[in-house]
């Protein structure tokens, strides 16, 4: 009996008990399909975030004061620094974040004020305007009490009202222990609302921190020392080498400051971390999903046994006309491998079914469809080998039985 003889004899006897056979494949089929699909949405998660992140800071270099335990406080960074660096190819983007209470009408909250020069959109990128403007270098200049709100922040703050022209009152500490002038304390200021920033939406687009954007000089004036940065950022230009860059930095701010008691990291070692993470969360996801294949294949184990048991007077008569032990060792075989094989197609179906569902309602999470053709391989031949490595006691039990034990079994 050849190869395709005894396909078509499993799937004869498959046929013949369809509820029976369905049950037995219950378990294949749910290992494959969690498997698959716990892959296919982490790698479409992992691609979305780390577009994400590329988008938010791929080129972009951040530069922080290195606490060492036991040593002297490392002191910030100066406007000096910033222009000492302006001959590399890099821009400048630093901004200098203070946390306040924040107030309106409707709502009260903290606040991250982060305080930017107004060429900052250009300079970043990938910040859009949903409506209204960003401050302008006359504003920066006078320290305008004028902020721009993130999306979120404005429908926190404002709800369904137009925020534009609206007044956003804050209280946020000055004096020295924040590095302004005069005496500790806490003031109060209304800052006009003449912008909103569109949210970037996707994975990260609800993680963000209620935020805002004020000129830099307002932060030097009230709450931060004078042309001071608690740390440096900078976006590399296009086409420039980012490690040469950082060396380069680090020779002029080791020169600068007298040692080097800062760190130098780019975006690329974070994406990485990323990476790492959600890769081991994929692994113990899929191992969980292998837990049903086990099942699935003590299952067909059964009920290969006992399909082995209702046939072996059938057995009995095929070895009576002389069929050999590899042949009836074969067919049993190629009849889990044909029972698993189908639970497994079965599977990867549902799951594709799934992945595609997940797609079209959820775009902005992920913007893709990722199906991997290695993992759908991997998904259908583990499958088949369950059907292999639990099907051989089954069928070797049934070519060992004798012709006279055989046809005299009741």
């Amino acid at each position: 009996m050849n190869v395709l003889e005894n396909i078509r004899t499993a799937l004869t006897a498959i046929g013949a008990n369809k509820l029976r056979s369905l049950l037995t494949m219950l378990g294949v089929i749910i290992g494959v399909y969690a498997v698959s699909t716990m892959l296919a949405l982490g790698q479409m998660a992992t691609g979305a975030v780390t577009q994400q992140l590329n988008d938010i800071g791929g080129s972009q270099v951040f530069v922080s004061p290195r606490f060492d335990p036991g040593g002297a406080v490392p002191p910030d960074f100066s406007e000096d620094d910033v222009l000492a660096l302006g001959g590399l190819p890099v821009q400048n983007v630093s901004t200098v974040s203070s946390s306040v209470q924040a107030s309106t009408s409707r709502r009260a909250g903290s606040l991250s004020l982060e305080s930017v020069p107004a060429t900052y959109p250009q300079q970043l990128g990938n910040l859009r305007l949903r409506s209204g403007r960003f401050f302008s270098s006359e504003e920066e200049r006078a320290s305008a009490p004028v902020i721009v709100l993130s999306e979120n922040t404005a429908s926190k703050f404002f709800g369904p009202l137009d925020p534009l022209g609206r007044t956003l009152r804050v209280n946020q500490s000055t004096g020295p222990q924040a590095g302004g002038a005069g005496s500790p304390g806490t003031r109060r200021e209304d800052l006009t609302v003449i912008g909103v920033v569109a949210s970037q939406g996707g994975l990260l687009g609800g993680l963000a921190q209620d935020s805002g954007y004020v000129p830099l000089s307002y932060a030097w004036r009230y709450f931060y020392a004078r042309d001071r940065y608690p740390f440096l950022l900078f976006r590399v230009d296009a086409g420039a080498d980012q490690r040469r860059v950082q060396a380069d930095m680090t020779r002029i701010l080791a020169a600068r400051r007298g040692g080097e008691d800062f760190e130098i990291q780019n975006f690329d070692r974070f994406v990485d971390q990323f990476r790492q993470i959600t890769g081991v969360l994929q692994l113990a996801l899929a191992g969980i999903g292998g837990l049903s294949l086990l099942v699935g294949g003590i299952g067909i184990m059964n009920i290969m046994l006992v399909s082995v048991t209702e046939r072996t007077r059938e057995i009995g008569l095929r070895k009576a006309l002389g069929a050999r032990r590899g042949t009836i060792l074969g067919q049993f075989l190629i009849e889990a491998v044909t029972l698993t094989g189908l639970g497994g197609v079965i599977g990867y179906g549902l799951s594709v079914l799934t992945v595609l569902l997940v797609t079209l309602a959820a775009p902005s999470f992920f913007p893709e469809m990722v199906l991997s053709p290695g993992a759908a391989a991997l998904a259908l031949g583990v499958s088949a080998l369950i059907g292999l490595v639990f099907g051989v006691w089954p069928a070797s039990r049934a070519a060992r039985l004798t012709p006279i034990e055989a046809l005299r079994h009741e």
